[in-house]
């Protein structure tokens, strides 16, 4: 059974940066990344995500409590998956292609157009459009050394709806629209390395569309 999820139309104008307490999400679906893959090291941090859409933009926020927190990473398009990192995955519908919006901690992120990334089928997507994706966490720049204690972190992200756009071709109308989707935490490289995701997949590799689920942008 596929599973899926609602991303509602906000009441107001969605702003960026917003914190998980904010108002703007009152009537966001809450959705919490209950499923492990691969053998890791134990630690399975609670992770939950919420996400709405307006005429102009796709916003969601992560709320991480973690341990054994890190981000090594000095900017876009680096390995953000070897901090702590968490990833929204989505298909728009009629785009034969996917995204991935991997968000270090400390809010670098790297994102492709990919038809099949391991085949390594993919366009980087350049930096100009990495800029207008705005990226709000609530840890420092630098997460070096690691925090080893028990913290909460949160990351925020803002997508233009042009940037679907543009780039896939979408129609701006985004109610009624049913993509595919995935959400993921990982942290290859912390020492206590973790692989979660909201859709159960069938071994550990985000990289399965095929395995993805459905939002689905409601009316209101």
């Amino acid at each position: 059974m596929m599973m899926t999820s609602l991303v509602r139309k906000a009441v107001s104008p969605l702003g960026p940066g917003a914190e998980w307490e904010n108002a703007q999400w009152r009537n966001a679906e809450e959705i919490s990344l209950e499923n492990r893959i691969g053998d890791d090291s134990g630690h399975r941090p609670g992770v939950r995500v919420k996400m709405l859409y307006d005429d102009k933009a796709i916003a969601g926020i992560f709320r991480v409590e973690d341990r054994y927190v890190v981000g090594r990473t000095t900017g876009d398009q680096q390995p953000v998956c070897q901090d702590s990192c968490v990833e929204f995955f989505v298909h728009p519908a009629g785009d034969p292609r996917y995204y991935n919006f991997e968000m270090s901690c400390t809010g670098n992120l790297l994102l492709y157009h990919i038809t099949d990334c391991r085949g390594e089928i993919f366009d980087k997507m350049p930096q100009r459009e990495l800029d207008r994706i705005v990226r709000k966490s609530s840890l420092p720049r630098r997460v070096e050394p690691e925090i080893a204690d028990p913290v909460t972190w949160e990351m925020s992200f803002y997508i233009p709806v042009d940037f679907f756009v543009r780039n896939s071709r979408i129609s701006p109308a985004l109610a009624g629209q049913v993509w595919r989707a995935n959400f993921t935490k990982c942290a290859d490289d912390s020492s206590h390395p973790h692989w979660l995701t909201w859709v159960p997949l069938s071994r550990r590799d985000f990289h399965l569309p095929l395995e993805f689920g459905e939002i689905i942008f409601s009316e209101k």
